[in-house]
């Protein structure tokens, strides 16, 4: 009697757990978690009108597309992080430097722990990628101090459409286009967190 009824509540809670429009894909070692926004009506493939409300402003705050193959909690993170004034060797919301803020999106959004400066981000912690293989989450990294160098300087967190979010030392944090004549002469590479 008493396992019948523990199999009909285990039951009720997978029905219920299972009607959710919002889940979690499992991920391999290393890969970036993500919350996709499932469609509310079977056959519309995850369309717009599906995707959460508040991931949808969070994507217009940083001035992306919102789909649902985003990761959710990484949109949500960096929107938080929006504004937050520069200071050397800062790590909150009060005041961060950029390697201060790759290292605490990080850590919240995936429970990594970075190395803390941005050359050390890249050689331990990072996979080298150009341009063209970004994804969402990866790091990029460039020589903002006019060295001829293939030591970085900068970190921020690539998002998508040729966007990235940092922390600038004149503005704080924003987001920034990898287009940007600024950006295309001081890029050094791509990372992608091991």
């Amino acid at each position: 009697m008493r396992r019948t009824a523990y199999l009909v509540i285990i039951t009720a809670a997978a029905l219920l757990l299972g009607s959710c429009t919002v889940t979690k894909n499992t991920t391999r070692k290393g890969s970036t978690p993500r919350t996709r926004y499932a469609s509310a009506s079977k056959g519309t493939g995850g369309s717009s009108a599906s995707l959460g409300s508040a991931h949808k402003s969070n994507c217009s705050k940083l001035g992306v597309n919102a789909s649902s193959t985003d990761n959710a909690r990484l949109y949500s993170e960096c929107a938080s992080w929006l504004g937050a004034k520069y200071q050397y060797g800062g790590t909150t919301k009060s005041g961060v430097d950029c390697s201060g803020f790759v290292y605490m999106v990080y850590k919240a959004v995936f429970g990594k722990t970075l190395t803390r400066q941005s050359a050390g981000m890249l050689t331990d912690n990072c996979t080298k990628i150009t341009k063209n293989q970004l994804r969402e989450g990866d790091l990029v990294f460039f020589r903002t101090d006019g060295k001829k160098s293939s030591t970085p300087n900068h970190v921020g967190i690539y998002l998508k459409e040729n966007k990235f979010i940092h922390a600038s030392t004149s503005k704080g944090v924003v987001v920034s286009d990898l287009l940007q004549s600024y950006y295309v002469t001081n890029w050094i590479t791509g990372g992608r967190v091991k």
